[in-house]
């Protein structure tokens, strides 16, 4: 059971915050670097990256490792596809997602297929533009026929050309276990020659246990 809720809590964990309904422009990506440590001396690393291959498909592949202060490892590895549903140019836009992969705790392993829906929003507060996704998604085991439901929540607000926050609600669950996390974080261009590059530094608190709270550090960059 211990190694099954690794599995679900690196799930919990791997949320990119830009992933949402927003495609990808042809010949454009973007890659994401976290690095996150708990109180209770867990720590994880995870790297994503999309690309657009053309204006209404973007591929993507993310990559995750966990390791618990007991000395347990976990992990997760996946390649997705996402396509728009209806037009883009409307002022609310979904995009469905179809991928497959593989977690891993110990020495078990447990092959996957994911499909998820995504729905997006800009938004406007006074003077300032701001943006709001909702992220539902199941993983399927392929052996057992077992899933993990997810589902991620953000909203977020541009205070500059320089400065943003945004605060992220991500819960998963399978049908005897679930965990809801609550993550603010602010993002900032550190370089104004490169304003395609920037960090992310935020909390993260598991619901009904504050002592596994996480420091996160995420590296962004458009290209």
């Amino acid at each position: 059971m211990l190694r099954i809720l690794a599995i679900v809590l690196l799930v919990l964990d791997i949320s990119p915050a830009t992933a949402g309904a927003w495609m990808r422009d042809k010949g454009s990506g973007y890659s994401s670097t976290t690095l996150s440590a708990t109180l209770l001396q867990d720590f994880s690393e995870s790297t994503y990256l999309e690309f657009g291959v053309r204006d209404d498909l973007t591929l993507g592949a993310e990559v995750a490792f966990y390791t618990f202060s007991t000395g347990l490892q976990s992990g997760t590895a996946m390649v997705f596809l996402r396509r728009p549903i209806g037009e883009r140019d409307r002022p609310t836009i979904w995009a469905y997602e179809l991928g497959f992969g593989a977690g891993w705790s110990g020495d078990i392993v447990r092959p996957y297929v994911r499909g998820g829906l995504s729905w997006g929003r800009g938004y406007q507060l006074r003077q300032l533009n701001g943006w709001m996704t909702v992220d539902a998604s199941v993983f399927i085991d392929a052996y057992y026929a077992e899933h993990i439901g997810k589902v991620d929540s953000t909203i977020g607000l541009n205070f500059s050309d320089r400065f943003s926050g945004m605060v992220q609600v991500f819960h998963a669950a399978t049908p005897n276990i679930s965990a809801t996390s609550i993550a603010p974080s602010i993002l900032f261009k550190p370089l104004k020659r490169r304003p395609n590059i920037r960090l992310q530094i935020g909390a993260e608190t598991q619901i009904g246990n504050a002592e596994n709270s996480a420091l996160k550090i995420s590296f962004w960059r458009d290209f």
